[in-house]
């Protein structure tokens, strides 16, 4: 029996979700910009008692990470620039990207679907493969619970969020019903309509062929999927190799994995915080205190999660746009902020040259282990205990509800991601 693999697809997602966090923006023309320079120079201004004029925050060095449905019908499109944006739509909204705010949304379709279906496998932060062959049985049964599913969504999330959903016997076919019609589409390709569906289809939906390999192809006199189905595998493999070929041979006639992998259970890679300052640091004492303070917030998040690192890494970005990296090996297992801050700042610290202003630090917790027990386990109690209780404090009141003396001076802006603050 053929599987029933469904794919999941938000529209225009980082609109949405803004949209939805902020009603005055629905059924407005408006972009997400993938760095907040604006944001940062209205916060600094805040900071500093300073006024942020507004051609200053509407010409931040930008691009264009998504723009709502209606600034792209007037030609506004992914990637340009937010000045190139500004060009099209004189005045366009600019908001600034809120990862943490786009995170929330994504958790939350992802409950919906690990809650019903079999499997879910996580495609990127706005895109899901579900296996439902069990709970759907059938084409009807299928239909019916991908009606059901954009009703959860509209409850739990919002109107503005909406998603287009396809589904076929594997996740090449589902990926591309999903694109067929947006927004808010349903699309069901029953095996014995693969081929004819994806022969109607070009070469640029397949998932895979980006513009590199879509170029090769043109230049082979492979313009379509049927063109496609028609070369010789052995002229494929003397062009692409046998595991390209493969790949190209497969998803023109439809054949594609139908095994949806669980990524509920999988671990954190890594675990780190990084921030973009309004002006460049320029002291090895600002950079001691606002990494440590970094440091601080990564190590609440792995005593949250009830882990340890074993490696840190850290960098700087400077104003002129080039950057510094390191990583270290740590002594032991640490999910304390003051362990990891002093290896990572002892191996950054050779490295930067502050001469050229840090505009952005971050610091990354990795490598996870058990934590091994301390000789001096009164010691190690005691640490625990106060650590602890500090957490209560910053998940209760923030973040910045409490600080070491050294950091004192430092400034991170707590979000608001229209659903919650960072601290709950």
């Amino acid at each position: 029996m053929p599987r029933l693999i469904l794919h999941i697809d938000f529209n225009s997602f980082f609109a949405s979700v803004e949209a939805q966090a902020n009603p005055f923006l629905r059924g407005k023309a408006f972009a997400v910009a993938g760095k907040g320079k604006g944001r940062i120079d209205r916060e600094a201004g805040a900071i500093q008692g300073k006024r942020t004029s507004i051609s200053e925050l509407s010409h931040s060095r930008s691009v264009v990470t998504t723009a709502s449905r209606e600034a792209k019908k007037l030609g506004v499109k992914t990637a340009i620039t937010t000045h190139e944006a500004q060009r099209i739509i004189p005045n366009l909204p600019i908001i600034p990207g809120d990862p943490r705010k786009y995170a929330e949304v994504t958790h939350r379709f992802l409950k919906i679907l690990r809650e019903h279906c079999d499997a879910v496998e996580q495609f990127s932060v706005d895109e899901a493969f579900a296996d439902i062959t069990t709970v759907a049985g059938d084409k009807f049964g299928a239909i019916m619970f991908a009606q059901i599913l954009r009703s959860k969504i509209l409850d739990t999330i919002g109107e503005a969020c909406t998603a287009s959903i396809g589904i076929g016997p594997n996740k090449v076919v589902a990926k591309l019903a999903s694109e067929l019609v947006k927004p808010n589409g349903i699309t069901f390709v029953d095996p014995s309509e693969v081929e004819s569906f994806v022969a109607a289809r070009s070469l640029r939906d397949i998932c895979g062929i980006g513009p590199r390999l879509g170029k090769r192809l043109t230049s082979l006199g492979v313009t379509t999927i049927l063109h496609l189905r028609q070369t010789p595998m052995d002229r494929l493999i003397a062009e692409f190799g046998p595991h390209t070929a493969e790949f190209l041979w497969n998803v023109s006639r439809g054949i594609g994995d139908d095994a949806v992998i669980d990524s509920a259970t999988d671990d954190p890679k890594s675990v780190g915080h990084s921030y973009t300052f309004p002006h460049g640091l320029e002291t090895d004492q600002e950079v001691h205190d606002n990494l440590l303070a970094l440091a601080d917030m990564v190590t609440q998040r792995l005593r949250n999660q009830n882990l340890f690192a074993t490696h840190v890494n850290v960098f700087a970005r400077y104003e002129d746009g080039g950057g510094s990296g390191t990583n270290a090996q740590l002594p032991e297992a640490t999910n304390d902020g003051l362990t990891l801050f002093e290896h990572g700042f002892r191996s950054l610290l050779p490295i930067i040259d502050i001469d050229r202003g840090i505009r952005r630090l971050g610091i990354n917790a990795t490598q996870f282990a058990n934590k091994i027990p301390s000789l001096i386990p009164e010691h190690n109690e005691r640490h625990d205990r106060c650590l602890t209780a500090l957490d209560l404090i910053a998940k209760r009141f923030g973040t910045g509800a409490w600080h070491r003396a050294s950091t004192l001076n430092t400034v991170f802006l707590e979000r608001v991601s229209g659903w919650h603050y960072d601290h709950e």
